[in-house]
């Protein structure tokens, strides 16, 4: 089962300690004893077949087998020599002391050769044909440089193995020991730390429920005492603390009620307001809509908040680019007239004026825009032109009464003869031609006078302004030639199509063109340019341009202009 009290927890944790400190031991030591027992059995074997070789030069040299085979067999009889043999430089067999019948043949097989082949001392591992584990060391016989012949001495790794086998026991017991001694000794210290550590569980327990009048006695002076003396004085801060907390939270409940307080009030300002209020945080995101900002953009505050304004307002990005661009600057911008498009396709004109929001200590916290709508402020300015149209109807009526009295007077004239003079036919040929053109006259007199009394009907569709602009200068190509006119075209590369009238903005255009044309009887320059309206050059591309985003028409000409008394006219 999984320990669940301290004192089998710190037990079992000094266990296993133990155990992975001596399995550590262990692996370290087995491997430094297996070693050295490897590395001596090693080297005995190299000295037997070093002295071997060292023997059996001068038999090998004289080609004395005799003295070879009884080489062959002292060696043999050391302890843990399971076969000795010599090679002549042939490879061949020339003494064996296990086998005599293999002398003068060549024995096969990679360990062998190996051996046969061999230039320096050799050990190699390998497994006799009874099934002995040896290890086999072949060292060869040089004489003057010169190799006449290998020996080869085959020791048993049984005693090796043994002895390898004897350390790990050995090994293994003392850690049982240790494991056992441990024990003992860790089950002592947790009886001894587990007593005081339980008080303090059960003091701590209750504390948890509220019961912080608890108190331990400290049992010893050591780290245990001095903890449960620090429990004790904990419980004491903890009863100083809950009563601070508990004022702290009535406080806090006061300023809460005035801070509720104050947002309504806040609130109510804004709800109040004739003018749309939006405000955005540092990260360009929308936080408060006033009810007439949520009328005038058509989205309710719940919809919005959180929400980027350039998504917001993706219908009128200009909007979302004059909040951003005060965000970028901390700078306010005034009064700027934009168009604001809704979602369902309608559109609203209004006032826009932002400044930055300043916290506590000047900390930024975003921007504040107010919207005026300004829909009404339209009607009244369409209004108040209409009355200035329909003022000045009688001002220019006295001057259009003698205009009219020309034409009439022609007619009048015509009408007193006609009875006598008909059958004259030069008279005919004159009523013919005067009385259509001044009846014309009359019409297009009457006609001013009704268009400056009524608004315009105006037919709006897409109109590119280079395209009606030269459609002008086309007209009057001719007269542009005869006077020795210069045409100069400036035309700014992203002026996109407007919605227009496109009839009354021709008529416009033709106007400005003959009255330039008109000044300049001599010749000049004559200038259009169509371009973007705003500050600095109208030709520059709009996204060098601030949130003014309407287009203009210029035209300029080399005359004389217009007279400073002429001008209030």
């Amino acid at each position: 089962m999984r320990p669940r009290s301290l004192r089998a927890k710190f037990l079992w944790g000094t266990l296993l300690v133990t155990a992975l400190v001596m399995t550590t031991v262990i692996v370290v030591v087995e491997q430094s004893e297996r070693a050295t027992i490897v590395v001596e059995f090693q080297r005995r074997g190299e000295v037997l077949a070093r002295n071997l070789a060292a023997i059996s030069q001068g038999p090998l040299l004289l080609y004395n087998y005799t003295a070879l085979e009884q080489n062959v067999t002292q060696i043999a009889a050391e302890s843990d020599v399971v076969y000795v043999g010599v090679l002549d430089a042939d490879g061949r067999v020339a003494a064996h002391s296990r086998s005599p019948e293999r002398v003068g043949a060549v024995l096969h097989g990679t360990v062998h050769q190996r051996a046969a082949a061999a230039s320096e001392p050799l050990t190699q591992e390998t497994v006799t044909s009874r099934g002995e584990s040896v290890y086999d060391f072949a060292v060869p016989v040089l004489v003057a440089g010169r190799k006449w012949g290998t020996v080869r001495v085959g020791l048993s790794k049984q005693r090796m193995d043994a002895e390898i086998r004897k350390t790990r026991i050995e090994l293994g017991a003392l850690t049982l020991v240790t494991l056992v001694l441990g024990g003992v000794a860790a089950a002592l210290m947790a009886r001894r730390i587990a007593g005081p550590m339980q008080q303090l569980a059960e003091g701590a327990a209750a504390i948890s429920r509220g019961e912080l009048a608890q108190r331990i006695e400290p049992s010893t002076s050591d780290e245990i005492g001095r903890l449960a003396a620090a429990f004790n004085h904990m419980a004491v801060e903890l009863v100083q603390q809950r009563t601070a907390l508990e004022e702290a939270h009535r406080e806090l409940q006061r300023q809460f009620t005035d801070l509720a307080d104050l947002k309504s009030y806040t609130d109510n300002i804004l709800a109040s307001l004739a003018t749309g209020v939006v405000t955005v945080d540092l990260d360009g995101r929308v936080v408060t809509l006033n009810p007439v900002a949520e009328l005038l953009a058509g989205f309710f505050k719940g919809e919005v908040a959180g929400r980027y304004c350039s998504e917001v307002f993706a219908h009128t990005p200009e909007l979302s680019d004059i909040l951003m661009e005060t965000l970028a600057s901390r700078a306010p911008i005034s009064s700027v007239n934009l168009t604001l498009r809704r979602r369902n396709g309608g559109s609203v004109p209004i006032e826009l004026s932002t400044a930055p929001l300043k916290g506590g200590e000047g900390k930024d916290l975003g921007v504040v825009g107010v919207l005026r709508d300004l829909t009404h402020v339209r009607q009244l300015e369409s209004d108040l032109r209409r009355s200035d149209r329909l003022a000045a109807l009688g001002t220019l009526a006295a001057g259009l009464a003698h205009e009219i009295k020309n034409p009439l007077m022609s007619l009048l004239t015509f009408s007193r003869h006609l009875e006598r003079r008909f059958d004259d036919p030069r008279f005919r040929e004159n009523f013919q031609s005067v009385v259509p053109r001044e009846l014309e006259r009359i019409n297009e007199i009457v006609e001013r006078l009704l268009e400056l009394a009524r608004p315009a009907r105006m037919n709006f569709t897409l109109v590119r302004l280079p395209a009606l602009v030269d459609s002008v200068i086309e007209l009057y190509a001719n007269q542009l030639e005869a006077r020795s006119i210069e045409v100069a075209r400036e035309y700014a590369r992203d002026v996109p199509p407007i919605q227009a009238d496109q009839e009354g903005l021709y008529r416009v255009v033709v106007n400005l063109v003959a009255n330039a044309i008109d000044a300049m009887p001599r010749g000049g320059r004559l200038t259009v340019r169509a371009g973007w309206s705003g500050e600095g050059d109208p030709l520059l591309p709009s996204r060098r341009r601030g949130p003014d985003r309407r287009v203009k028409i210029e035209v300029a000409d080399t005359g004389p202009g217009i007279t400073a008394s002429e001008r209030a006219r």
